[in-house]
């Protein structure tokens, strides 16, 4: 087994040799090959996304039974499912422990008959965007205490 310093650089590279598996508008983890880290028993995976300039990141948490209408966002927009399952355009099925990527002007909608937990990152947009009127939020400010 060969052995590598893994430094933001050599990260970056290995990250580009496999961007042409990242072609697709819809990308999920499964359908991406990379290198696994060891350390031990220890495996480092490393999410084939390069996120310059993500400037937000949220834990989005989605009831049981929700259907999110078709949509598309003018950037690219990464997801990690932690809890739950999904299934994105009716056909495409994301459990627990997948990441995806929706490429920017794509269409899509979301469908979770269980509900689901994620990481959301939105890489240069300047608004999270809610379907209220206006692309609003409601915002609770009872701050809640992840545990």
């Amino acid at each position: 087994m060969a052995e590598i310093l893994e430094t933001l650089s050599t990260y970056i590279a290995r990250i580009e040799k496999g961007q042409d598996q990242m072609k697709k508008p819809i990308v999920l983890s499964t359908h991406v090959t990379m290198p696994t880290l060891k350390d031990g028993d220890i495996e480092k995976v490393p999410i084939a996304c390069l996120f310059n300039g993500v400037s937000m990141f949220y834990t989005v948490t989605v009831p049981p039974k929700t259907h999110v209408r078709t949509h598309s966002h003018d950037e690219d927009i990464f997801r990690y499912v932690v809890r739950g399952s999904l299934t994105i355009n009716d056909s495409i099925q994301v459990n627990e422990g997948v990441w995806f990527l929706i490429r920017a002007n794509t269409s899509y909608k979301i469908d979770t008959e269980t509900g689901y937990t994620s990481i959301m990152g939105y890489r240069n947009s300047s608004a999270c965007l809610s379907n209220q009127p206006g692309g609003k939020h409601l915002i609770d400010e009872q701050a809640k205490k992840k545990t």
